[in-house]
């Protein structure tokens, strides 16, 4: 018999030096328009993470205390992509030259002193990419989650326990010839992945 009441934990970061806007930050307000609190049984809560190093970690391990949740989807935003990413790993390697929203680096270049290399994520990417692409927006697995927080809250939340993944999605677009998808587009994408993650937690 499936357990009730499970629960997933939904991310996305305020804005960042070079991302003054951040689509992410604008998703954790739409999503719940559109998803309710809660679907097929599962609840879902939903907040945006803070753009430090410290503030990520502080918050998140809060997180994880106070909500419980049963799996974790993070989303954020990367400049450089042009179609929303399914992450498959965090590595242990955190980028000292690029500081934070409060211009603060990481203080060694690893995240976790002769840890592993790498970490799989643990909720299914290739169903979520189907589940994603089903809503018609452009969507790819990738290996690389970066070396900036992003990577390193994928890696604290492998590291839970908890089944986690991370979703990067482009900057909004800017003009009509722009190919990176709009904001609901991309909302579109983000609320397939959680009704699939949720069917997929309900039958389990």
């Amino acid at each position: 018999m499936c357990r009730a009441n499970k629960t997933i934990l939904v991310t996305g970061f305020s804005p960042f030096p070079g991302s003054p806007v951040n689509p992410t930050e604008m998703l954790m307000h739409r999503l719940p328009k559109r998803l309710g609190r809660k679907h097929r049984g599962v609840s879902f809560v939903f907040e945006v993470l803070p753009t430090s190093w410290a503030g990520r970690e502080m918050e998140t391990a809060r997180l994880r205390r106070s909500v419980k949740p049963d799996a974790i989807i993070h989303f954020g935003v990367d400049g450089t992509r042009r179609t929303i990413n399914i992450e498959t790993r965090a590595v242990n390697q955190a980028v000292r030259v690029r500081p934070d929203a409060v211009g603060v680096s990481p203080r060694q270049p690893e995240l976790q002193a002769n840890g592993e290399r790498s970490r799989s994520s643990t909720l299914p990417a290739r169903a979520l990419l189907e589940a994603a692409r089903s809503s018609g927006a452009p969507v790819r697995l990738s290996n690389n989650a970066g070396t900036y927080l992003c990577n390193a809250t994928l890696w604290d939340s492998i590291g839970s326990g908890i089944p986690s993944i991370f979703i990067h999605v482009p900057t909004l677009p800017k003009g009509k010839i722009d190919t990176r998808p709009s904001l609901p587009c991309v909302e579109d994408a983000a609320v397939r992945i959680l009704q699939e993650t949720a069917r997929r937690l309900q039958s389990s």
